[in-house]
């Protein structure tokens, strides 16, 4: 069991500014904020939810240059925060821009 793969599209609903890690890789944090309908059990459901998100590298850079509002689709593996925090941060492999808000 190693499969840890998310894919989503939603809007940036909240931005952090673009920041470095001690390495010197571009870093943006980022949120998420995803609405759809979903089938669950056979019925239809609307579902909302903010991920929090993370970006490293070149597109952090791109990203920093977008705003909150615009619409995105993104895919990347779930992590913990930090090592003494249950709580999860989606760290994306790709980032696209759909449509500028």
């Amino acid at each position: 069991m190693e499969r840890n793969q998310v894919v989503l599209t939603g809007v940036i609903a909240e931005m952090d500014a673009l920041r470095y890690t001690p390495a010197g890789l571009p870093l943006m944090a980022f949120r998420i904020g995803h609405m759809s309908e979903q089938t669950e059990a056979g019925f239809k459901r609307k579902v909302e939810c903010e991920v929090p998100a993370i970006v490293m590298g070149d597109p952090a850079q791109t990203v920093a240059g977008w705003k909150t509002g615009d619409s995105v689709k993104v895919e990347g593996f779930l992590a913990r925060k930090s090592l003494h925090s249950q709580q999860l941060v989606l760290h994306l492999n790709r980032i696209e821009l759909i449509e500028r808000g």
